[in-house]
């Protein structure tokens, strides 16, 4: 205990917590360790901890007790983290609060930050990295009624305790999954005064610039004239000319200078010394780094009941305002740029070591037919037969057999792209829905009417299982009447063993019969066109779902905001290879009211993320892409649910990150070598 009350700790003592720059000091009362985690605190030294993945699991550290943290004189709060695992990749995160969310008021991720916010990072084995909470102060970060973005935000003056929590139980149990090290907690910087929100009056309006950014802050690569658009886009394609793709690649950014395999002529999947790889149409092994929404203008700006807002006193007939159609115009110095803004797109996208367009794209850009794509034929199709209220179609209505049997023939027909798609090389394959809500089928169908086809073919197989419904009754120790009674009925908390087994059958049966037909949706067209699965919301799967995935889908893909994949069980994809179809890091820095789902410190962090996250899909065995949500920045004012997050590898104005696209670049030129290698660890080369 001596070492513990040393005044001279890193993370060391006093009663009050300081709003000022510099060490946040903590005496070791105010450790509190959470869930089945191990912590300890010695000469100024806080390690962390745990063998079992559970949701924050790690450590929390509380005020004074009578106290709060104060905050709000700083621009971050930060942490050196130190990842002591040999072999395996890290991933934490650190919170504060000054409240806890109204759900009443705000969802879980559109209206950030809610009275509370976080960061996150990725370490290497035996890396030692800063840590760091961009600090969204009320005074800064409040804006006026009507934006759905903004929010209940984070009181910095009063937050309840800092954090540490290991990142989604991704993994199975197993001796130091966490092992960490904490050092130098403190204070960073002073707040960004200039964009001072809260007690400006009118002087606060109009608060966002004719290019669609945030009038009070600025940045380095601010555009503030027409001329600044022109003379970015000069500089920028000079830049372009003097970088083409990375000299390893082959037309289709496979590996030209890596073994040979059968070319085909079409995109498949094979594994190679142990590890699965897309294969391109000339034989080379393809891994794929993709961006989403590859498009010319996305997510127009409402206008409508705070027309005070904008400088732009002229609106579309619609009243919005596209901001980043304007700013392209511009730019480009023509009202139909398309073209030439795709033409630039593809320079792009092999300057940066990108090689594939993800989900949501043009059809006018994959059709130029200059870098693989992926296409996605459905996003749960609402003129699908589906259950009332909830993200998931009824698959035993004999329309859904026929609208999903035939969903790549019915999409040609309106969908030139898609038409092109089925015989082009340039095409590795479709997605069908994105991040459906599986585990709502069973309560769904248990809520649904008498006459709902899921509930009559359940209560079908439950005759066949029970004859009677006094033996149902026995086995699910439930009061049915008659099998109309439970027809009937609508509740969904049945606590017998009987049950548990019936839910777990029906729902394989379900979940099977959801993924055959996908797959039949496309085979029966185009067989040579890979089945990219379903885009499934993060790795907490059933079993199941998992199963059912793996045995018809060719590619499982799963959306995940975390800072690293390495650690996922790869015993849940059933030997399966997998892509991750989302992910993304933002953070405050451009002016922006909410940073992303996974939020980092700033602009070289944003960079240093992405490498560590694909550096661990790389070296997973099962993992053969991983594709960026998305390619442009949202609007300051949020889209159209609200979502306004700094996630892009442009912003707004089309200016690109060039932080994030240097390291792409350096990703993309070493991604094959580093595949080969299997190692984690830092440098790409």
């Amino acid at each position: 205990m001596k070492g513990l009350r040393k005044l001279a700790l890193l993370l060391s003592v006093s009663a009050l917590a300081s709003a000022v720059a510099g060490e946040l000091k903590v005496q070791p009362e105010q450790l509190e360790s959470r869930y089945r985690a191990k912590t300890a605190m010695k000469d100024g030294v806080i390690s962390i901890q745990s063998d079992t993945p559970e949701w924050d699991s790690g450590l929390r550290i509380n005020p004074p007790k009578g106290t709060k943290f104060d905050f709000s004189g700083a621009k971050y709060l930060a942490v050196d983290v130190e990842n002591c695992s040999k072999d395996r990749q890290l991933r934490m995160t650190m919170h504060i609060t000054s409240g806890s969310r109204d759900r009443k008021k705000s969802s879980s991720h559109v209206d950030l930050p809610h009275r509370e916010t976080n960061t996150g990072i990725g370490l290497n084995p035996g890396e030692k990295r800063t840590m760091r909470i961009y600090l969204p102060h009320a005074s800064l970060f409040s804006a006026p009624e009507g934006g759905r973005n903004f929010k209940n935000p984070l009181d910095t003056s009063k937050i309840n305790s800092i954090e540490f929590k290991m990142q989604w139980p991704f993994e199975s149990g197993r001796k130091g999954l966490l092992n960490c090290k904490l050092t130098n907690l403190r204070l960073e910087g002073t707040p960004d005064t200039a964009r001072k929100s809260v007690g400006m009056g009118d002087k606060y309006f109009p608060f966002i610039d004719v290019y669609g950014q945030y009038k009070h802050a600025e940045w380095p690569e601010k555009i503030h004239s027409d001329a600044d658009l022109v003379a970015e886009h000069k500089r920028e394609l000079a830049e372009l000319e003097k970088t083409p793709a990375p000299a390893t690649w082959d037309r289709f950014g496979g590996w030209a200078t890596g073994p040979k395999l059968k070319a085909t002529g079409w995109f498949r999947l094979e594994k190679y010394k142990g590890k699965w790889y897309f294969v391109d149409p000339e034989g080379h092994l393809f891994w794929s780094t993709g961006l989403d929404v590859l498009r010319t203008h996305t997510d127009a700006t409402r206008t409508k009941g705070h027309e005070k807002w904008f400088t732009q006193k002229q609106y579309e007939p619609n009243g919005e305002l596209p901001f980043t159609h304007y700013n392209l115009q511009k730019k480009y110095g023509k009202k139909d740029y398309a073209n030439d803004f795709y033409d630039v797109l593809t320079k792009r996208l092999k300057a940066w070591g990108i090689n594939t367009i993800g989900n949501w794209a043009s059809g006018d850009y994959m059709r130029k037919g200059d870098v693989p794509y992926t296409m996605q034929l459905a996003d749960f199709a609402k003129d699908f037969p589906r259950f009332k209220g909830t993200k998931f179609y009824d698959v035993f209505d004999p329309r859904f057999e026929e609208k999903m049997g035939n969903i790549l023939r019915d999409r040609m027909a309106s969908d030139p792209a898609i038409r092109k798609s089925v015989d082009d090389p340039m095409c590795i394959g479709y997605f069908i829905d994105n991040e459906l809500r599986f585990n709502d089928v069973v309560p769904a169908t248990l809520k649904a009417d008498p006459d709902q086809p899921a509930k009559v073919e359940f209560i079908k197989e439950l005759k066949k299982t029970y004859e009677t419904i006094d033996k149902l009754n026995a086995s699910w120790e439930t009061k049915y009447a008659s099998w109309d009674d439970l027809a009937k009925s609508k509740e969904t908390r049945i606590k017998g063993k009987g049950f548990r087994k019936d839910r777990d059958a029906f729902y394989k049966k379900f979940i099977n019969r959801y993924f055959a037909t996908c797959r039949k949706g496309i085979k029966k067209v185009a067989p040579y066109r890979l089945y990219l699965g379903c885009r499934f919301v993060g790795f907490r799967q059933s079993g199941i779902a998992w199963e059912a995935a793996a045995k018809y889908c060719d590619v499982v893909s799963v959306n995940t905001y975390s800072n690293s994949v390495y650690n996922v069980n790869n015993g849940d994809f059933r030997g399966r290879p997998v892509l991750v179809g989302e992910f993304h890091y933002g953070t405050y820095d451009r002016g922006m009211f909410s940073s992303s789902l996974a939020p980092v410190g700033d602009q070289q962090e944003r960079a240093t993320s992405y490498t560590r996250f694909v550096q661990g899909a790389l070296a997973h065995p099962n993992f053969v892409g991983v594709h960026w949500f998305q390619f442009r920045d949202q609007p300051l004012t949020g889209r159209w649910d609200g979502e306004g997050y700094q996630i892009g590898f442009v912003d707004i104005a089309d200016t690109p990150y060039r932080e994030l696209t240097k390291a792409a670049r350096e990703v993309g030129e070493n991604m094959y070598q580093y595949r080969e290698n299997g190692k984690l660890v830092n440098p790409m080369k």
